[in-house]
């Protein structure tokens, strides 16, 4: 006698609950049970990939930006506070170093104002929802927003923060 694929899985599933509650050892052994929902290395449920150097890529993908070219010194860390006070969200923060010159020529490409005046801007105050960005220890910050992100610039020149948030709709 065949089963359905359905009953297939009704069974599997069954026996992953029996498993479950009775702490019993897994009768499928080449069967993995995993949860339907799980938590990625970032430690932020629904986030889309963990918080490191080889996702860089599709993280940046997520706020459809790149980093300035030549740019350095490259961490990525989870933006928990983020994740915590919003329900389903999930971001990174990417901080790096980078020359004058391409930071002012990635202001250009993603923001509406002018990096050649990046030095004549007034300071920014942090903004109360910026909670991931530690702002104790950047002088002169220019923070300004495209999308999903948020790029914090200090000055004089070199280090930046780019925050990447997002959250089901």
């Amino acid at each position: 006698m065949t089963h359905s694929p359905r009953q297939a899985i009704l069974a599997a599933a069954t026996a992953a609950a029996v498993v479950a509650l009775t702490g019993c050892a897994n009768p499928f052994p080449s069967i993995q049970f995993t949860p339907e929902e799980t938590t990625t290395p970032t430690g932020m449920e629904n986030a889309p990939y963990p918080a490191d150097l080889e996702h860089l890529d599709d993280i940046l993908a997520l706020g459809k930006t790149t980093l300035p070219e030549g740019a350095t010194t490259i961490t990525i860390t989870p933006a928990i506070k983020f994740a915590e006070s919003y329900p389903g969200g999930w971001g990174y923060v990417i901080a790096y170093h980078a020359q004058p010159q391409s930071i002012r020529d990635h202001f250009d490409t993603y923001t509406s104002f002018d990096g050649s005046f990046l030095e004549k801007y007034p300071d920014d105050e942090p903004p109360s929802g910026i909670k991931d960005i530690d702002f104790t220890e950047i002088k002169h910050p220019v923070i300004v927003g495209f999308g999903k992100v948020k790029l914090v610039i200090e000055r004089p020149l070199g280090r930046c923060w780019l925050l990447i948030r997002g959250a089901p709709r």
